[in-house]
């Protein structure tokens, strides 16, 4: 790498802190993250010198590294150009779950344009028992319009590996199990799986920091996003699947948006499954990892395609799930909008 360029866009003074937020009655730990990246230290004003309006030369594209790389994250960064968005060009909160190890040792590299990966930045140490609540960065968006989501237009679900919403009930799949979802379904809307719009005004999934789903779970309904009107997704058995090499270095997962929100709030995140799920028993929040293996931050209206080398190794049937929202959704009684996500679940089988 051109030793200019590693100067100028390469993240180094790697800081990591653990810190904790809350989910309805879940409490999920993590890693807050901050870099220097360019000129950018953070910080509320002034901009960076080389801040351009919003359009720095900073990546967008990092990997997590955890404990030498056995745990690994695609990340994926924009940000507005609105003061002070670059900060979030230089932070990033690692979920580690409900249950993480006391300790754990971080460090992260970016991918340039090029394709090439800049120098990993230091390692840190990071000790679970010292966490602190999670400082989100993201602004509350009650008052903001930034988002360029279509206001009644439904969003869309993951279109490779096709998801069982785009397999049973977009496309009419003919297996077995297609035809008894579609059945079991009262909503034919493959666009918007995504919990009762009652159940998110009565308990809003933003909460003016962050979004908020694991609370609308309760067991096997994963792949539903706990909503009724999508029971015949959480069929266990034997959904078709899309084959998938276990031996690859890189995967490209692509996303059908009919509406695509880009905002500070919105988020991407993808799961999988752990070793040894069994597809004919339902698929539950404890059967995925609880680290995702990519994330998305923000978005980008022209980007579709997610492509990660973070996908950990497996072999045989799995599950992959994609979970996007941010703020947005239906209103409540005094016009506040109160938050949406939305769940794909895409079976595959490694080979």
């Amino acid at each position: 790498m051109n030793p200019k360029t590693q100067e100028l866009v390469a993240p180094h003074s790697l800081g990591a802190a653990a810190a904790h937020r809350t989910d309805g009655d879940t409490t999920l730990y993590g890693v807050q993250l901050q870099w220097t990246v360019g000129d950018n230290r953070g910080g509320e004003w002034p901009p960076p010198s080389d801040w351009n309006d919003g359009r720095p030369p900073y990546p967008h594209h990092y990997e997590v590294w955890i404990d030498g790389g056995a745990i690994k994250q695609t990340v994926g960064l924009h940000w507005p150009g609105w003061a002070p968005g670059w900060q979030l060009a230089r932070t990033h909160w690692v979920c580690l779950g409900t249950d993480p190890a006391p300790e754990y040792r971080v460090k992260i590299r970016a991918r340039l344009g090029d394709g090439m990966w800049t120098d990993f930045t230091n390692e840190t140490a990071v000790h679970l028992a010292e966490s602190g609540p999670y400082p989100s960065l993201a602004p509350d968006q009650s008052a903001r319009g930034d988002g360029i989501g279509v206001s009644g237009v439904r969003h869309g679900s993951v279109g490779h590996p096709a998801s069982r919403a785009v397999r049973a009930i977009r496309d009419r799949e003919p297996a077995d199990i297609c035809r008894r979802a579609r059945e079991l379904n009262t909503s034919t809307t493959w666009q918007e799986v995504m919990p009762p719009a009652a159940a998110m005004i009565a308990d809003p999934p933003w909460n003016g920091s962050y979004l908020e789903y694991r609370k609308f779970f309760r067991g096997g309904d994963v792949a539903s996003a706990g909503n009724p009107a999508f029971a015949g997704l959480d069929l266990a058995g034997d959904w078709p699947t899309t084959a998938l090499p276990a031996a690859a270095r890189e995967y490209t997962f692509g996303y059908d948006y009919t509406a695509h929100h880009v905002d500070a709030t919105w988020t991407h995140q993808w799961f999988i499954t752990k070793q040894g799920w069994r597809p004919d028993r339902g698929l539950s929040w404890d059967d995925l990892d609880p680290v995702p293996f990519m994330t998305e931050t923000h978005g980008d209206a022209a980007i579709t395609d997610y492509t990660t080398e973070a996908l950990p190794f497996r072999t045989g049937r799995h599950a992959i799930v994609n979970v996007w929202g941010g703020h947005g959704g239906p209103a409540d009684d005094t016009g506040r909008l109160v938050g949406e996500f939305f769940v794909s679940c895409s079976d595959v089988t490694f080979t």
